[in-house]
């Protein structure tokens, strides 16, 4: 098809609408269209133009209103995809959310991720929003816990259809941690309704909880099955992309990635991002790189016995290479308290129990950190432990 600009194209198609078209203001670059409109109406007007007459038109168009900047986006410049540490387990999840950023709407909407805390699924939500937005698409984050907040005030206040108004009129809608939907049966309610406007208008919609769709807790099966009705991603941290991650915060906080530095981060950090960064703010505010801290093991032991004391197990067994799932168990809790409680490093906690390195602490902590997240009895059961253990140690 010839490559014609877009006033010709309407006209040539419809004369009325090419009429109403030239109020706007129309700007042409490469191989897009952006069309500003005065006010939300007409947008929602251009676009279901666009979606019903407009299909053979060989250039992309975007459609954004003048009331649209007075909407706060919280999108955080800070992150974006060029300083997203890439590697072997998020790297289908970077290249996904590149092209969501690109072409929303296009393929992959809904866009599901989810995965443990600290593994950059925020630093992508934002990154969407910062790319998308130079390519002059309407994009807006959100928590669920904040956008639960904005509806009750809301209806409070009788202005529930400008809220519904707001999150409706975006290209992109961001929401972070949908797992705090849980029980929150208005919140649900509107954000279904959210979710099926933007998706009649074939605009893209990511969302990013902890878990899978199928382990969120007290949420609607209509809900849930709408989530799952597009792309789902999980993202982890394997060792290749963490110690990538550490090289790279050192940098950002002044240190020189040598590979004593790199290791002893390594061997008191997790698969968390976020406690990676601390613990790297940490040394930069002590100035130095701290000298490993021999943790008495007598409190380590205190740690071990108490748990293998409430599971009725012999302590020493935990320190063994036992599969009996009881001892399993609780040389995983207790391997977690060490870290919680004592803040052990992983490295002491692997050689307490005979292991060859810190790994074997890092997988049983990362283990319990999951469970505890998904399952309120063990979230419980740990809780107990805990308030105990302090007795003891204290």
């Amino acid at each position: 098809m010839e490559r014609l600009e877009f006033l010709p194209f309407v006209e040539k198609q419809d004369r009325f609408a090419a009429g109403v078209f030239r109020q706007f203001l129309i700007q042409e670059e490469g191989d897009m269209v952006l069309i500003v409109t005065p006010t939300e109406e007409y947008k929602e007007w251009v676009y279901a133009y666009i979606k019903t007459r407009l299909k053979d038109y060989p250039k992309k168009v975007v459609v954004k209103s003048a009331q649209q900047d007075q909407v706060k986006d919280n999108i955080n410049p800070r992150y974006t995809f060029e300083n997203f540490v890439v590697g072997p387990s998020n790297q289908l999840a970077y290249k996904v959310c590149l092209e969501v950023a690109e072409n929303p709407g296009r393929s992959f909407s809904p866009l599901f991720l989810y995965g443990s805390v600290g593994l950059g699924k925020t630093h992508l939500l934002h990154a969407i929003g910062n790319r998308a937005k130079t390519k002059g698409y309407r994009a807006m984050y959100s928590s669920i816990n904040d956008f639960s907040e904005e509806m009750v005030k809301a209806l409070k206040e009788g202005k529930i259809e400008k809220f519904r108004e707001k999150y409706i009129n975006v290209d992109i809608l961001l929401l972070d941690d949908v797992q705090f939907l849980a029980g929150k049966e208005r919140t649900q309610m509107e954000l279904f309704r959210v979710f099926e406007k933007l998706q009649t208008f074939e605009k893209q919609i990511v969302l990013v909880s902890d878990r899978h769709p199928k382990d969120l807790k007290d949420v609607p099966d209509r809900l849930v099955s709408r989530f799952e009705s597009g792309l789902l991603l999980e993202i982890g941290l394997d060792d290749e992309t963490r110690i990538s991650v550490i090289k790279k915060k050192l940098m950002e906080y002044g240190f020189s990635p040598e590979d004593s530095v790199v290791s002893y981060v390594a061997e008191n950090t997790g698969y968390n991002v976020r406690e990676i960064e601390g613990f790297i703010r940490t040394m930069k505010i002590l100035g130095e790189v701290p000298k490993p801290v021999r943790r008495d093991q007598r409190s380590i032991e205190t740690v071990v016995r108490y748990v293998a004391k409430n599971f009725k197990v012999d302590p020493e067994l935990l320190r063994t290479d036992s599969k009996d799932r009881k001892v399993v168990s609780a040389r995983q809790i207790a391997m977690y308290l060490c870290k919680t409680l004592l803040g052990s490093s992983y490295t002491e906690i692997s050689r307490y129990f005979g292991k060859k390195d810190h790994t074997s602490a890092l997988y049983a902590i990362k283990k319990v950190e999951e469970k505890r997240r998904t399952d309120r009895k063990f979230h419980h059961m740990l809780k107990f432990l805990e308030d105990g253990l302090r007795k003891h140690l204290s």
